[in-house]
């Protein structure tokens, strides 16, 4: 089975590089910057198509072009024949792509930027006339490049507030708490090395016991020790409030895109 990706940005090419390498399946991808294309199938098996119409007959087409791209696409997909339709374009409901390429045979995709190393976390929401098998099959794709979640499109907005803009957040953290270790007399490269591989270690204990995180939490937190103290200028600081306002700021930003392309607005 052929799947083909349109666009190659870092988000496409990271997908289309990843399902290459799983050698599930035959992959071809197209964009309109015939050099990201060309560099991308150099040496990889990868298929290059000078053409939309070349994505005709694939068993799955990824959209992974930007939003405000995708409107000067329709009339062309339109033409284009496949059994799957599956897009990453942020703040476009499946409604709406069904609407314009004129086919129920859609489901959207939000992956976050970790697809290029094999670790995205990606929600996916199918239309409702999609069969179990498309689904199946999007689920395939989606954990080529990482773990992957079916979820009701209309909880995208959380998700990309925990996310796919969540993972910003983390990275936002990584950085102020490097900086803390800056403070305390450690150079910024070495407390950002501990402080990303903290957080891995924290990841994977999440991950392997399946307890909650505050059950994970208190069991670090011993009596008038060091961690206690931390915790506590946390929320003195407002932690848990910053936290809960930026994911609903994100997840706030996500309906107000949606609203707009449903009305064809951008």
């Amino acid at each position: 089975m052929r799947i083909s990706v349109i666009g190659c940005g870092n988000m496409g090419g990271a997908i289309a590089s990843a399902l290459a390498a799983s050698s599930e399946w035959e992959v071809a991808v197209y964009d309109k910057a015939e050099e990201k294309a060309a560099a991308l199938a150099e040496n990889t098996g990868i298929i290059r198509m000078s053409s939309l119409e070349e994505a005709s007959g694939s068993g799955a087409i990824i959209l992974a072009v930007k939003p405000q791209v995708l409107p000067s696409l329709y009339e062309s997909l339109k033409e284009v024949e496949t059994g799957l339709w599956i897009s990453i374009a942020a703040g476009v409901p499946i409604s709406v792509l069904e609407d314009h390429i004129g086919t129920e045979n859609v489901v959207r995709f939000m992956p976050n930027i970790a697809a290029a190393s094999r670790k995205s976390v990606t929600a996916i929401a199918a239309g409702s006339e999609v069969s179990t098998e498309q689904k199946d099959l999007a689920l395939s794709i989606a954990s080529t490049f990482g773990s992957a979640y079916f979820i009701q499109e209309s909880l995208f907005p959380a998700f990309i507030g925990i996310s796919g803009s969540g993972i910003a957040f983390f990275f936002e953290m990584m950085h102020q708490m490097a900086m803390a270790g800056v403070k305390e007399g450690l150079p910024y490269p070495e407390a950002l090395s501990i402080v990303r591989d903290t957080a891995l270690s924290a990841a994977e204990i999440a991950r392997k016991t399946g307890k909650n995180a505050i059950e994970l939490e208190t069991m670090v937190c011993s009596a008038a020790g060091t961690t206690i103290e931390g915790v506590k200028a946390l929320q003195d600081g407002g932690f848990a409030s910053s936290v809960m306002n930026a994911v609903e700021s994100a997840a706030s930003k996500s309906v107000e895109l949606e609203t707009k392309a449903r009305y064809g607005e951008r």
